[in-house]
């Protein structure tokens, strides 16, 4: 058993120490300790300088790429999309700034990028689902089938054929173009689902959506909406692209139509992950052109992706595939005098002369 005399003991060895530490620290090794103390410090400061600098340095060479980027747009895209009909589509949580940025870059490329709506938060709700389901029942157009999903299903079915059409097929390059829906839009600007930003009479052939943050316990829930939507925006035109920032292809929309359980259509959808950059926005340019052409791909920075943007088309691509004929005009069947074949029977005519 621990007596008296231990703990006395012990609490007189503590105190010596504490003594002993107090005279070395106020005499030798006060020095030390102040020249290490003054030394980690100064280096610290240093260490905080220069990362000041580096940042410093970092954001000016990105604010240079995004002002060089911003002035070589007009060039890289020009005639990407002549004389194409773009819807832009904001989705829940896209940034506004961004929005107007693509449809800058769409016009800069030469495609007309008059209609833009935003698809709201109530959207996604769960309370939304008998609001779409009323809404898609009571404006079902002719042509357009609701199939026997549930309320979101039938209401993006519904928004996006009143919203957006195919090209005419080869047989019919003569048929007029459809027009919007106007009380399709309407009705389910009233109903709150969706707000009109700008207005198009003839409706869209192609569509770029733009994604944003999606958050909260039933998120899951929210973004396979959103997919379904999308995916009806792509079966009602020739091409979609979804962009957004890197986030939403962490554990967002992007993240999802790059995922193996798309549905229908959505595979064929192209993705953009760095649209709220001027080199985003160029590759969704390219990205709507390879649209055109048939093809899909997925564009960005963020996990397994087909590059930073789309193989750039040849404008001279078709001149190269034409025959190029001879410079004087002459047709391609006339002898050529200097065959010796044609020499041969020349020789043969005068010998028989």
């Amino acid at each position: 058993m621990i007596d008296f005399r231990y703990h006395l003991v012990s609490i007189i060895a503590i105190f010596f120490a504490l003594a002993a530490g107090i005279v070395l620290g106020a005499g030798p090794l006060s020095d030390t300790i102040d020249d290490t103390l003054t030394d980690q410090t100064s280096d610290l400061r240093e260490d905080n300088r220069r990362l000041r600098e580096q940042l410093e340095t970092a954001n000016e060479e990105q604010a240079y790429q995004e002002a060089f980027v911003n002035e070589i747009t007009p060039r890289l895209v020009s005639d990407q999309l002549e004389g194409e009909r773009v819807a832009v589509i904001a989705l829940p949580g896209a940034s506004e700034d961004t929005v107007e940025e693509v449809s800058e870059a769409l016009e800069r490329a030469g495609a007309e990028a008059d209609l833009t709506v935003s698809i709201e938060p109530a959207w996604t709700d769960p309370d939304s689902e008998p609001v779409l389901d009323q809404l898609a029942t009571e404006m079902v157009s002719s042509g357009t089938e609701l199939g026997a999903g549930n309320g979101f299903d039938r209401g993006a079915a519904v928004l996006a054929a009143a919203l957006l059409s195919r090209s005419p097929e080869n047989g019919e390059a003569d048929a007029p173009a459809r027009t919007v829906d106007t009380m399709v839009v309407t009705a389910y600007e009233e109903a709150g689902m969706i707000q009109l930003g700008h207005d198009a009479s003839t409706t869209p052939t192609m569509a770029v959506a733009v994604a944003g943050p999606v958050s909260g316990d039933d998120a899951d829930e929210r973004l396979s909406r959103l997919l379904k939507l999308t995916d009806e925006l792509r079966a009602n035109s020739d091409g979609v692209v979804v962009g957004g920032p890197p986030a939403t292809a962490q554990n967002g929309l992007v993240a999802a139509l790059r995922g193996a359980d798309v549905e229908d259509d959505a595979d064929e959808v192209s993705t953009v992950d760095v649209i709220d950059l001027p080199t985003g926005r160029v590759a969704a340019v390219f990205a709507l052109a390879e649209q055109q052409r048939g093809g899909s791909g997925h564009y960005g920075i963020v996990g397994d992706t087909d590059g930073a943007l789309p193989p750039v088309q040849d404008s001279d691509a078709e001149d190269d595939d034409e025959d190029p004929g001879t410079d004087d005009g002459s047709d391609s069947d006339d002898e050529d005098p200097e065959d010796p074949e044609d020499v041969e029977d020349e020789a043969d005519e005068a010998g028989n002369n």
